[in-house]
């Protein structure tokens, strides 16, 4: 999935920015000028990648970084004696200007860790869930006679179709 938004105060900025990504194979789903269209965009995409100047028409990035912590990566290209203003640790920062190959690298692994972070996301099943799973399968086996494997598959069928989570499905059993 596209994941990643240029911001930029200027338009020039931010097309020389995507554009410079895009010919390097990364697409930019989003472009943006203030803080409040990046925030609209991650919420949209519900994490990302923000490559962005120093402030925005309405923000400081840094203010938007810590508003995003934890949804969003957020790498800042800016003058040296600008990004040294930057005390924010979870900020990756690049001096410009930048070649296509550093600004290629960089967004990559920020994309990378933004997909790490999505996945380890992914809700898991409780104690609870995993006991009533565990219980059902062993009442398949013994009634019948089905393998752990078989009735693992025999649940996940039955969730699918009647659309209900696995472990709901299989409380269901369980009060047969």
């Amino acid at each position: 999935m596209i994941r990643t938004v240029v911001a930029f105060e200027k338009d020039e900025s931010r097309d020389k920015i995507a554009d410079m990504l895009e010919r390097s194979g990364i697409t930019v789903r989003f472009r943006c000028r203030s803080g409040a269209e990046v925030l609209r965009a991650v919420k949209t995409m519900g994490s990302g990648v923000v490559i962005c100047g120093h402030k925005l028409t309405d923000m400081p990035t840094e203010h938007l970084a810590h508003d995003l912590r934890g949804q969003a990566k957020f790498l800042i290209l800016a003058k040296q004696s600008q990004l040294e203003l930057l005390d924010d640790p979870d900020v990756f920062k690049l001096p410009i200007p930048i070649s296509a190959a550093e600004l290629r690298g960089s967004v990559n692994i920020l994309l990378q860790l933004d997909e790490i972070s999505a996945r380890s996301q992914i809700p898991q099943r409780s104690q609870e869930e995993r006991h009533v799973i565990q219980k059902a399968k062993e009442l398949l086996m013994e009634t019948r006679g089905l393998t752990e494997d078989q009735a693992h598959r025999y649940l996940q069928k039955r969730s699918m179709e009647t659309g209900t989570k696995l472990a709901d499905t299989a409380r269901m059993i369980l009060e047969i």
